[in-house]
Formats: structure tokens, sequence, C-alpha cells
């Protein structure tokens, strides 16, 4: 077999590896090192044309400086908060990513969630696991009877506001800063401000990117205008809620409880005060691994690198810096190749 034309750097496959080995195999040669430091890292990307990360790996400005040959910058998942995107930008490297491949695998998460908090199931688990049987402190609420705020109005929480509705919920109301219908809702979707919200949801979920601006967003005034018996649903990024504050308020009692897959650090630490809270249903940032959506993910990310590589169209919405493409590029990103 004759030497590769590529070489891509994985430093940590996300499952399955074999459709992704499958994809990229016959193009590039892999390389999956690890790296303990930004100097190791720029050792390997020196000698490649693209990477493929998860959010474990951080590509800076100074990273990028250092690696003029590096051609594409691949990402797992939809968030980008480890890559320098301007810098990636100014150098004329296409970032990508796969949104909407996993949103109705975290939209079902985020209704698990939900009715976790609101029944109390992983408490209660605990409890017979010490011997207990039945207590009345494991009363819960039912969604019929819940008003449901969602923060943000993309993909996901699209999905999961017609999956409460299916569900028979009370009312649904929502917060959106950016994307908000200007018009209003065809389906009486009700709207409002971000305080509105707070005051009046029993269980609050947030559903937004980390933007900036966007971090902190929930923080301790805001907690301070939640029900005493309103939770707290974050599926989105650990950074759009201060976790000291939160801690404060479960412990109280300004809100019943909280339920998170995301956190400001991951992995969580093991003495984080978050994990000694019996109000608070914790998950390891797993909303959006579902069998079919990983493989999806995996496939479309592998293959979005060798068409870029090789010059072949690729579907612009998995391009996060599309600016990076001249107008021609994008007709040809759109429906051809690109030469």
């Amino acid at each position: 077999m004759g030497e590769k034309e590529f070489s891509i750097y994985i430093p940590e496959y996300r499952e399955p590896v074999e459709p992704q080995r499958e994809i990229l195999d016959p193009v590039a040669m892999i390389i999956t090192e690890s790296v303990d430091n930004e100097s190791d890292l720029i050792s390997i990307l020196k000698r490649v044309d693209a990477c493929l990360l998860t959010l474990n790996t951080q590509i800076t400005r100074t990273v990028l400086e250092a690696c003029p040959g590096l051609k594409v910058i691949a990402k797992y998942g939809v968030g980008v908060d480890n890559i320098d995107v301007a810098a990636a930008t100014e150098r004329g490297i296409p970032v990508t990513n796969t949104p909407g491949i996993n949103c109705n695998a975290v939209a079902e998460f985020s209704i698990g969630l939900i009715i976790t908090a609101l029944r109390h199931i992983q408490r209660s688990k605990d409890h017979l696991k010490g011997g207990g049987w039945k207590n009345e402190t494991f009363t819960g609420r039912q969604l019929s009877d819940c008003v449901l705020g969602i923060i943000g109005y993309g993909n996901i929480a699209r999905l999961v506001i017609d999956k409460l509705n299916c569900l028979g919920v009370k009312r649904v109301v929502v917060y959106s800063a950016s994307n908000a219908p200007t018009q209003p809702d065809a389906s009486g979707l009700e709207f409002t401000n971000l305080q509105t919200l707070l005051e009046t949801a029993d269980v609050v979920s947030i559903h937004k990117a980390l933007t900036p601006g966007a971090e902190r967003m929930i923080g301790r005034k805001e907690l301070q205008m939640m029900r005493p018996t309103a939770y707290l649903i974050n599926t989105s990024r650990g950074g759009l809620i201060n976790e000291s504050a939160l801690i404060e308020a479960l412990n109280k009692g300004w809100i019943a409880g909280a339920a998170l897959d995301v956190f400001d650090q991951e992995p969580l630490p093991q003495d984080h005060l978050l994990l000694s809270m019996k109000n608070a249903v914790l998950t390891p940032h797993i909303g959006g691994a579902t069998i079919e959506a990983r493989r999806e993910m995996v496939m479309t990310v592998a293959k979005n690198i060798v068409s870029l590589l090789t010059k072949r169209a690729i579907d612009p919405k998995y391009v996060v810096n599309p600016e990076v493409f001249t107008e021609r590029d994008i007709g040809c990103l759109k429906g051809g190749d690109v030469r």
C-alpha cells in the first residue's frame, strides 16, 4: 500500500471507532498519541493536515500560529468552546462540528431529567439502597400540573417543547434573547422575558449556547427569582450557571432542586459540593450519548474531514466559520466540489 496523502490527529475517539476508520483510513494516516501540554500538542499538529477533537483538547491562537500546515479542525458534537475560531478563521482554516445530529437525544434526556427531578427518582433509589422504603418526602409533581420555562429556542428547545406538549404539560413559557419569533407564534407558544419566566415556571430548563455575554446568566439574583418549589435543569453548558450561587440556592432552599448534565469543570471533581447534595440530580455529560446519535455523528464528522481535505463539498451547516471560503467556494459547498 502506498503512502497516504493526508494525516489526521485524533487525541481521543468518540465511539464507535470502526465506522470512522472505514472512512478515514483510505485517505489518511491517523495519529492517536495523547499529550500532556500545549508544546506536545503543537509538536503533533505541526505534522498533520487535520485534527478531530473532543472538548478536552484546547486549540488556542498560540497552537494555530505554530502550525501553519493545519488545514481542517473538526469537532465531535456542537460546542466549539475549546477552539479559538477567530484565530482559525484568520488563517483560513475551516472549523467543523455536527449540529443537529444529537438534538433528539438531548431533548429526550432533558425530559428524563425533568421527570427524575420532579419525582425524586435518584434520591428515592439512594433511600432504598440504604434500607428505606416509602417516604412522604418522595411525593412528587406531575407534568400536567407544571409550568415549564424554556431558556433558548433552538433545535433542541423546540424538540423539548414538542415532547412536553405531547406529555400534556400545563403550560410552556419561553425566553430567547436571539431567535424569538418577531410575530406571534402560530402554535400559541408564550414568549416572555427572563425574569417573568423565572418567577413563573415550576421547572426551568436551559437550552442555549454558551455565547459571549451568556456566561453565568443564571446567578444569585436569577436563582432568588425562582419559586422555592421550582427545579433548574441544564443539558447545555455548565458555564451558563454560576455553580457557587446554585450551591447556595440548593442549601438555602431558594429552589427545590436541580438536575445537571453539564458543569463548569469537566470531569466533575470528586470533592465538588454538588456531589453531596441530595436535591441535585447529576449525570456525566451524557445527554447526546445514544447509540443512534453517536454513530451518525462520528460518521458525519469523518466524512466532512475527508471532503474538505480532498476539496469535495460538505453541507455548509457543518461549517462553523464559512467566511473562510470565498463566494465561489460557498456555492460549491452547497452543491459541488471546491476546486
